[in-house]
């Protein structure tokens, strides 16, 4: 199955500017989705797609019940609950404990192409633009650095959310002299297509962290810096047989191949094929597959083959890099 951006496209989107008006009544953030890690880089890259989470917001005058506090369209519809539970309510009961009236009065309406639960970035893009949102509806302009620091505190780590926010590859860090991250955006080259095998079954963040160990050793560290710095210069030259050699890990792969079996299969139904490599994305349960676009046709079709040779076929998603991050409609 090939899967490409169907956002509305009667909305005007744009990026964010340096202002932002007050006494909006009505707000439309479109985040994207990612894969995070793309192998050796645990809890440091993600790479932003062109499959969105679109969260629409609006201000009531007063708080009329008869109006859902939450609706759900499309694939969500029977996925996510639509009362305070939903993650984006909570999101802005966290940000506006001190604005109890403005919360009585929002209602949300979440449209989301991102498959849940599978690695993709789904509760980063939910969360970052509930964020974004909490912070315009009440007048303050949502610089970045704030986003994703609170994004980041309630997601539990910031590289989807920084993916989310900015588009394109982001390498994300702990700063060391303040509070927050830093985070840098890297140009990803427009000829490496990006394949995301998506599964049947959900992995849990939770339950796939709990599978890493305590400690590491010094070797398998050093592998790590020195594969992800190969990978970053790999980008940056666009250099395919660099990017072959980066695309290997020894912090979380090894630990997670257990929950995510399929990981092993499709490296071995593509070894025959000139891919740049196969990574889980994220934490799983979906796989990250890197191939130039020459070889995209090739790729697609082994991947669709492995599919149909399973019990429960899996979705198969040819999906273009986002490079413009959260945006932005208004009323």
């Amino acid at each position: 199955m090939i899967q490409s951006d169907t956002t509305d496209q009667s909305k005007a989107f744009v990026c964010p500017g340096t202002t932002f008006p007050s006494g909006i009544k009505r707000l439309t953030v479109r985040v994207p989705g990612s894969s995070a890690n793309i192998g050796p880089g645990f809890d440091a890259l993600a790479l932003a797609y062109q499959l969105y989470c679109t969260l629409d917001f609006e201000i009531l005058e007063t708080n009329d019940r008869s109006v859902p506090l939450v609706t759900l369209k499309g694939v969500l519809v029977n996925g996510l609950p639509k009362d305070q539970s939903n993650l984006i309510y909570t999101v802005l009961s966290n940000l506006w404990q001190n604005d109890p009236d403005l919360l009585q009065r929002v209602r949300v309406t979440i449209e989301s192409q991102i498959p849940l639960g599978k690695g993709v970035g789904s509760s980063a893009a939910a969360i970052t633009g509930a964020v974004w949102a909490g912070y315009a509806l009440t007048g303050k302009f949502p610089d970045e650095g704030l986003v994703l620091q609170e994004a980041a505190r309630l997601e539990g780590h910031a590289d989807n959310a920084a993916a989310s926010l900015l588009g394109g590859l982001v390498v994300t860090a702990r700063c060391n002299s303040k509070r927050g991250m830093i985070t840098q955006k890297v140009s990803w080259p427009e000829d490496w297509a990006t394949v995301v095998t998506v599964p049947p079954y959900v992995l849990s963040t939770k339950k796939s962290r709990a599978a890493l160990p305590k400690q590491i050793s010094h070797a398998d560290a050093v592998g790590n810096v020195q594969k992800v710095a190969l990978l970053l210069a790999a980008v940056q030259n666009k250099d395919e047989e660099a990017m072959k050699e980066a695309l290997h890990d020894r912090l979380h792969e090894p630990y997670r191949m257990e929950l995510v079996p399929h990981l092993a299969a499709l490296r071995k139904e593509l070894s025959d094929l000139p891919v740049m490599g196969c990574v889980l994305s994220g934490a799983g349960s979906s796989v990250l597959t890197v191939v130039h676009r020459r070889h995209i046709a090739e790729a697609v079709q082994c991947l669709n083959n492995w599919s149909a040779s399973q019990p429960e076929p899996s979705q198969i998603l040819e999906l273009n890099v986002d490079q413009e991050g959260l945006k932005i409609s208004h009323e």
